[in-house]
Order: structure tokens, then sequence, then C-alpha cells
């Protein structure tokens, strides 16, 4: 699993750390506190699979082994576009300071960086090897590739002009783990900005690289799959639509007993049919978009609890899961998340508003269907960039909900601004305590 996130000016977070990661982790705080842009991180670090050279002439030696991202993630997404698109950018970046070689390799001059800078101007080249080797990079990569990632290696140390402070500060070291850095200008904080490594967005991992990574937020959730990953799970994951209609039928019981198909709806776009005996099918669209989400959370996550080993691991990251959820069925929806992965080599980290999910995570631990080393919740702010983390354990949680208050306002607990919490703090008899 990944252990820990190191963080040094990501999108709105100019530094930060999050550590002492679980296998599910639940992140929670006001907007604009970080929550998504970790998931980015987590997503596109992740990712980081097509090996590769990276080369600096100020550098010795002179080709260090690195990733670049892989153009898609398990839902035949492709990465960086789609978070452009996301963040109301172009798919693909046209102001990109990259060009190709004759011989594939792809160059990067930053002209805002001082000279002599040993990333001012870098190369990244194919591997000489065979084995696992990535193509040539092509024109369409110009406007592409905006990352590589850092391989641990031993026999040399990294220079101190491409070590963030924040990693030195805490002793983070490549052979722990993954280093990412990121150019594409969207994705930099730069208030404040210096010159030389503040130009660039750079987080290390610690842990093990996923082999499989998923991101459902609710953009994910409006789309149809894509023949990409819909096709190859059709083959390649025994009775997956059997298996979706089991854990469907779990969380919306209307459901239960119905068929599942999953097939081609127009052009390369897949979809699911519901079936009951004597009925048409109808599209998984037609019962509304809690039902469709449900739907392409629980087939995404059978899928990849499908593939994944234990030398092939996965990560799932689900952004607000409540929204187009009742309570009750949100409830439904997790409980089955959990019984999924739970015996599964995959990662999960979900962020939300919710204080039903909250509720409903320690709900299931009191059941005992989590134990307190499998989840972790962190509640995030940000103080003029810097990620603030406040650890909860599962049981002071509880003790939370139990007193009446919300968690969710950790500076006081509050609650004035939480009409539900509001209502459970009210006595039987009489006005509430304040």
């Amino acid at each position: 699993m990944i252990k820990r996130l190191i963080i040094h000016r990501f999108r709105g977070i100019k530094k930060g750390i999050l550590d002492d990661l679980g296998q599910i982790n639940l992140l929670i705080g006001p907007n604009n506190s970080g929550k998504t842009a970790i998931l980015e991180m987590l997503y596109l670090g992740g990712l980081a699979h097509l090996p590769c050279s990276f080369m600096s002439r100020y550098l010795e030696p002179s080709a260090w082994p690195a990733r670049t991202l892989d153009i898609y993630d398990f839902l035949g997404l492709e990465a960086l576009p789609r978070l452009r698109q996301r963040h109301g950018e172009a798919r693909m970046w046209k102001e990109s300071p990259a060009d190709i070689t004759v011989d594939g390799s792809l160059t990067v001059s930053l002209p805002d960086i001082p000279d002599k800078y040993p990333l001012r101007d870098f190369e990244l080249a194919p591997p000489l090897d065979s084995p696992g080797r990535r193509k040539a990079f092509s024109q369409k990569d110009i406007n592409r590739v905006s990352m590589f990632q850092l391989e641990p290696w031993e026999g040399y140390a990294v220079p101190s002009d491409l070590i963030p402070l924040i990693f030195q500060e805490h002793d983070v070291r490549l052979e722990n783990g993954f280093w990412s850095y990121l150019w594409e200008d969207a994705w930099i904080y730069y208030w404040g900005k210096t010159a030389g490594i503040d130009n660039f967005a750079i987080w290390a991992m610690e842990g093990t690289r996923p082999k499989y990574v998923a991101f459902f937020d609710f953009h994910v959730a409006e789309q149809h799959f894509n023949q990409r990953f819909a096709g190859k799970s059709y083959k390649d994951i025994p009775d997956w639509e059997m298996k979706i209609a089991q854990s469907l039928g779990r969380v919306l019981p209307e459901l239960e007993g119905a068929k599942v198909s999953v097939k081609p709806k127009k052009g390369i776009e897949w979809t699911g049919y519901i079936e009951f005996p004597g009925r048409t099918p109808l599209p998984i669209d037609h019962f509304g978009d809690g039902a469709r989400h449900a739907f392409k959370v629980l087939a995404g996550l059978v899928a990849l609890c499908g593939i994944v080993d234990e030398e092939h691991s996965g990560l799932f990251l689900w952004e607000d899961p409540e929204l187009f959820m009742h309570p009750a069925t949100l409830g439904r929806l997790l409980q089955k998340v959990i019984e999924l992965v739970k015996l599964k080599p995959i990662q999960v980290f979900i962020t939300t508003q919710s204080l039903e999910m909250i509720a409903w995570v320690t709900y299931f631990y009191t059941k005992r269907e989590l134990n307190e080393e499998e989840i972790h919740i962190d509640y995030l702010n940000l103080d003029n960039g810097k990620l603030r983390v406040h650890k909860f354990h599962i049981q002071t949680v509880l003790d939370w909900l139990r007193e009446g208050l919300d968690l969710r306002e950790i500076e006081t607990g509050l609650v004035e601004n939480f009409p539900l919490s509001w209502k459970l703090r009210i006595p039987e008899k009489g006005e509430a305590p304040w």
C-alpha cells in the first residue's frame, strides 16, 4: 500500500504530509481543503507505469531510471486529459514546452527557470533495454506528457536541487518510494513562487505503486463505459455481469433477482441493462442517478477485484459517494465496497462531506465489519497553502457522534451550521443546551 504522501506545490497545496495511511482512508474537511487534490496526486502518481530515462546535462549519471504517465487508467480513460477537462482546461496542453528528437526522446525546455538548473532543460528517453520497453515518444506526446516519476535506485544520491525542502525536512528518500515531477502550469501552486524547484508540482508516494488505478467522481458516474474498459472486462473477468447483478441487488433491493448485462449502446460506448423475467431490458440510466452511480461503482470495483493479485495491487479513489445517493442506499453501497475489497490488495481513498457517510463508517466498525487497523480518518484543512491534518481514531469519531458533535467542524465542535447535528443535540425535553 501507499503509506505516506508528501506534497510540494500541487494545486492549492503549497506543502503537506498525509501519513499513516491504511487500506480504507476517509478524507473529510471543508471546501478547498485539498481533498480532491490528494485524490488527483494519487491518481497520477499511481499511473506512472511507462518506463523511460530521465537525463539532464547538468547531472551525473547521464541517465536515471524513471517512468512517465500511462495514457489510460483502469477505466480506459485518458488520465491527464480527463483531469484537465474536469478543471475547465483543454484536453491537450497546447502550450507545452516539449519537443521530439529524431530518436524519439521527449525534450523539455522551461525558459522561466535559471540557467544550469537541472530541470531547466531535460530529456525523457525510452529505455535502452528491450524487456518492457515503451515505444519512442510521438508528436502526440508533446501535448500529452507533462510529468515523470523517478524510480528508486541504488548507487547515486539525488542532488539537492531536485529535492523540495519539505522532503529534506522529513527525510524523504527515493529508495522508499516514488517521486513525481509535474511541470504543467495549471497544476502548480504559484503563490509565493520562486525560481527553481518551485516551478514544479512534486509529490512523493512512500510504499508500493499500484498496478491498477480507478477514480470515480460524478463525471465518471454520468458517462457510459468505453470499449477499452467494458470490452476487456467482459472478456477477462469471469462471471462479471452475474457478480455485478448480485452486488447491485444487495445495494438496491428493488433490483434483486434482476439479470445484468453490459453491452454496446452506440459507437464505442457501453452501458448496463437490467432485465427481469418476462420484461424488456432497460438501460441502467432509466433507473435514476443513484442507481446509475451504484452500478458504475460496482461494475468497476468488481472488475478491479477480479484482476488484482499480491504482485499487482489496485487503488480505488472515490470522490463524494454521497452524491445522488439516499442515505440508506449509501450505507448499503459502502458496506458492499468494504466487503469486496476486504480480502483484496486494493487500497481505498474516499472523500466526503456527508455526516451519514461518517456515521456509516463508525456503524460498520461497531458491527466489526471494519477494524481500527483497516480504517483511517483524516480531517484536512488548508492554512495559506499548508495542509493541516487532524487524525481521528475511529473510537474518537464514535464518541463525537454519541455526544452530538460534528467532526466536520473540529476547531470548536460547534454545530450551529449543521441542522442534523443541531437536532441530535436537543434534549428530549427542553431547548438546545446553549
